[in-house]
């Protein structure tokens, strides 16, 4: 399905009134319902045609969807924006389609009903009733919160007041992921209509100590020299609290160690590593004591 108004009316970007009109003739009598009565997604695409046009043959929101793209247009225009001011009679009336062609599809008439293309964040509803706009809200989730999943309260402001409810966040979701809530976007323009989806736009914190490599966790643990050259145990942060770890004695600086069950819990998979890089803790001032170790250190070829 087309997802841009000059790809679904096939027409170049530039194009003049024209050309725009001649291309939605065309498109139009293709897919009329009635001469497609055996195919289910003639309708459909008959809506969006006559959204397309409705945009493309208006100067003004023609310089909004150039400006602003196909998703940008639509978090700026309702669904009841786009058909305003269209005039389809004259246009249909030259085809031989009669003005009831809106009363069927639309639940009215030309211009005083509108809807939204499925791609854009609307769509119809299995009634054929127009859906409302989507809602797109900024989540900002910690870095635990995203890594192994939870739940969420949000609150956001909608038409018809605010909206408080509690939403799924799922495990190693990452920044720049849609989280999809069905209905709770704008309500239809005509009463009876599916309201659109509330999409949350994720953003995940920075971690001061952790970092995501696809479903593992990467985490860089200071330790001693003694113990790179003795052998010991060093307590490791982890996003179930923190954990012993042997290292063997001669163990070079920048190992690493892999912890299995420890990383990000992604739908469908076992639950990724915490890769853990242990690197040499050297101290930026020594004291008499361990300046006196470390001479007799380098004396002994350390």
């Amino acid at each position: 399905m087309a997802t841009d108004y000059y790809e679904l009316l096939g027409v170049e970007r530039g194009s003049d009134a024209a050309a725009i009109k001649k291309a939605f003739r065309k498109k139009a009598i293709q897919w009329h319902p009635d001469k497609n009565p055996d195919n289910p997604e003639a309708e459909d695409r008959f809506k969006e045609l006559n959204e397309a046009y409705a945009v493309l043959s208006d100067p003004e929101k023609k310089d909004q969807y150039d400006q602003f793209g196909h998703a940008g247009f639509h978090q700026r225009y309702s669904a009841d924006d786009i058909f305003r001011g269209a005039d389809f009679s004259s246009i249909f009336g030259d085809m031989g389609f009669g003005q009831d062609v809106f009363s069927s599809l639309f639940g009215g008439a030309a211009g005083g009903g509108g809807f939204r293309a499925r791609t854009g964040g609307g769509g119809f509803g299995h009634g054929g009733s127009p859906k409302g706009q989507d809602y797109q809200v900024e989540l900002e989730c910690s870095f635990q919160e995203a890594a192994l999943g939870g739940q969420r309260t949000v609150q956001f402001q909608r038409p018809d007041g605010v909206r408080k409810l509690t939403v799924r966040i799922p495990g190693g979701v990452l920044t720049g992921k849609t989280i999809r809530v069905r209905g709770e976007g704008f309500p239809s323009v005509v009463k009876g209509g599916p309201s659109g989806d509330l999409m949350l736009k994720v953003k995940v914190s920075a971690h001061p100590l952790f970092a995501r490599d696809g479903a593992n966790i990467r985490v860089t643990v200071p330790v001693p020299l003694s113990t790179f050259a003795l052998g010991g145990t060093v307590s490791i942060p982890t996003l179930d609290g923190d954990k012993k770890i042997r290292v063997k004695a001669g163990t070079k600086g920048g190992a690493q160690q892999r912890l299995k069950g420890l990383g990000a819990v992604i739908k469908g998979e076992d639950r990724g590593a915490l890769l853990v890089t242990l690197q040499p803790e050297i101290p930026e001032a020594l004291t008499e004591a361990q300046t006196a170790v470390f001479e007799q250190l380098r004396e002994l070829g350390f």
